[in-house]
């Protein structure tokens, strides 16, 4: 489950005029930022989080973690139906990195879940709810599932499993039209591990065309439904249901403050399950009022090539330095310290000079050399994915 960070998203767009001889890329790395005077501070992102398959090591740690769920205490005859009817759908999304919730929705095996929950990932650990209430869940009951469709502008994912369960039946995605403010919505999932938790609230509102991002560090967009709902880390992927037993969006993430938790709606799930091929980066979206801003920029007699500190998200502080090299057959390359201890793990590199970003480097273990290196797409400012680089 994530919680809300708003961002302006503005394309890091990489002048080149005309410039000695600069570091590789790859030297920059464990590096000192180049020194900028007047530099507030040099980095406030972090790194992205590289998601894999689970291994066995970390899975067996992972599922002794879990707290079976209990029996249902819920307070009537239309919650005890929502739960005992929907709860054989909802599934337990096992990562590397995380745990998550997932639902059912074809009988051949296809889950819709968070693209936050799955990462990186190709194949996922899925486990599906014991037949009998309160049974502990162990290394014998996971079953892989594939990535087979991902959306980072929506932050959905669609998994596969070979076999469902017998008598385990899919939901239905609903759309707007079974959505009203104030009625009572229904949530089935994971939160801290606490394993086929239910919950239930009201929409609070219907927000269209909304932005925000999590862990991931994308910037999203969809139609939101807000609502009352507690939710917490790990039901994220989990679906909103309503009392027809539809699932009405799919619970993402919460925002600071009480009461406010916001599920992906199923109007963009079902044009999500319509398109046959990922998007993995979300489009560029440019505040009229934001603008990307050069702060600062050293002197041109740098022997280094010319530096400007970049405050890409307009919020008053430098995000990166940029370092122009005078010499053309130099690339251009944005500089960032992104776990802010002042040596800089991430390179974003202008290979050919011609503005548009070409690949980035990431130092994730902090010994200087380049673990993962991700190719970026033309019109995009980050890398759809990173792949590790071989000793």
């Amino acid at each position: 489950m994530g919680r809300l960070q708003r961002t302006a998203a503005v394309l890091v767009l990489l002048a080149s005029p005309s410039y000695a001889s600069a570091a590789s890329p790859e030297a920059w790395l464990g590096a000192a930022p180049p020194s900028v005077e007047g530099a507030a501070k040099s980095g406030n992102t972090t790194l992205p989080r590289i998601r894999r398959g689970p291994s066995a090591a970390r899975l067996g740690s992972t599922l002794a973690r879990l707290q079976p769920d209990a029996r249902s205490t819920t307070r009537g005859g239309a919650e005890v139906r929502v739960y005992q009817e929907a709860s054989p759908s909802v599934v337990l999304v096992i990562t590397d990195e995380s745990l998550g919730s997932g639902a059912l929705i074809s009988a051949d095996g296809k889950i819709i879940t968070n693209l936050h929950v799955v990462g990186d990932a190709e194949e996922v650990g899925v486990i599906f709810k014991p037949k009998t209430e309160g049974d502990k869940v162990g290394d014998a009951d996971v079953r892989t599932a594939k990535v087979i469709r991902r959306d980072a502008v929506t932050d959905l994912a669609l998994l596969k499993v070979a076999e469902v369960p017998a008598g385990v039946k899919p939901l239905v995605v609903g759309g707007a039209a079974d959505v009203q403010i104030g009625s009572d919505v229904h949530a089935i999932g994971h939160p801290t591990g606490q394993t086929w938790t239910y919950t239930r609230g009201i929409v609070s509102q219907i927000r269209k065309d909304e932005t925000w991002s999590v862990e991931d560090k994308i910037e999203h967009r969809a139609t939101l439904i807000q609502t009352q709902t507690p939710i917490n880390p790990g039901n994220s992927g989990g679906p909103l249901l309503d009392d027809k037993l539809e699932i009405i969006g799919i619970n993402s993430f919460v925002s600071d403050g009480e009461g406010l938790n916001f599920a992906v709606s199923g109007d963009d799930v079902k044009v999500f399950l319509a398109r046959t091929t990922d998007r993995l980066s979300a489009p560029v979206v440019t505040d009229p009022n934001c603008k990307m801003t050069v702060l600062l920029s050293e002197p041109t007699t740098d022997p280094e090539g010319l530096k400007e500190l970049v405050d890409q998200d307009c919020d008053g502080d430098s995000d990166f330095v940029l370092l122009l090299p005078y010499s053309k057959r130099e690339p251009i390359m944005g500089l960032i310290d992104t776990n802010a201890d002042g040596k800089i793990d991430k390179v974003l590199v202008d290979e050919n000079r011609d503005g548009k970003l070409d690949y980035a480097l990431l130092d994730t273990d902090g010994d200087g050399k380049p673990d993962m290196r991700g190719a970026i797409r033309k019109g995009e400012s980050e890398p759809s994915r990173y792949e590790k680089i071989k000793d």
